[in-house]
């Protein structure tokens, strides 16, 4: 009997972990996209960001799945659940901003773009590497140093939106391209935003549960 009970146990941590790797690769493919620019290039390339957010959205549904068909759970239900949403808003927010520079017709980069896309890979990696080890959150202390690493890069994306809409609307005299870039760099900074809710809400269950 216990050994059929070992086989169906899901392990939550690796689901979530996985899930995770689609936040990378969107935003790896974010980041190259904007290293060397070509507008006529996007649509090939939403096609492939949105098939990583599509199957990320299946892991989701099959995570949720497992979740309410099984009554074992390594944390609370409803905290394994939120976890995964909020990684998925990241995929969800890189890809959003993808579709921008697409929707508003970007021909040309402004510098801060790159320096953003930049930040967001940083961000899921780390979060990633957050998540490898948060099954050992009463003990690795590497848990806690992601976390703090991700509200330090959230920072960063604060102060690189100041200083990107400083920038623009001092320099900038189009104002279609002062209305795009501010839209855009918005959509930058609530995805570096949405990396530290993550990260914030994972330090909220490990406190409760230590």
């Amino acid at each position: 009997m216990s050994i059929f009970k070992s086989r169906n146990k899901v392990d939550y941590f690796g689901l979530l972990l996985n899930l995770s790797e689609y936040s990378i690769k969107a935003a790896n493919l974010l980041e190259e996209s904007l290293l060397d620019y070509d507008h006529e290039k996007l649509p090939e390339l939403l096609m492939e960001i949105h098939e990583i957010e599509h199957t990320a959205d299946l892991v989701l549904r099959d995570l949720n799945h497992k979740l309410a068909r099984r009554h074992s759970h390594p944390l609370k239900k409803e905290d394994i659940s939120n976890i995964s949403y909020l990684i998925d808003e990241v995929t969800d927010r890189t890809e959003d901003i993808l579709m921008r520079f697409d929707l508003f017709n970007v021909q040309k980069l402004r510098s801060e773009a790159l320096e953003f896309a930049k930040l967001i890979s940083r961000g899921s990696v780390t979060m990633a590497k957050m998540l490898e080890k948060f099954r050992n959150f009463k003990t690795s202390l590497l848990v806690r140093e992601s976390i703090v690493e991700i509200n330090d890069i959230e920072e960063e994306g604060d102060n690189l939106y100041a200083s990107s809409i400083r920038r623009l609307y001092r320099e900038s005299s189009d104002p279609i391209e002062t209305i795009v870039w501010t839209e855009i760099f918005y959509r930058f900074e609530r995805c570096c935003d949405s990396l530290e809710e993550l990260a914030q809400y994972v330090e909220i269950v490990i406190i409760k549960n230590t």
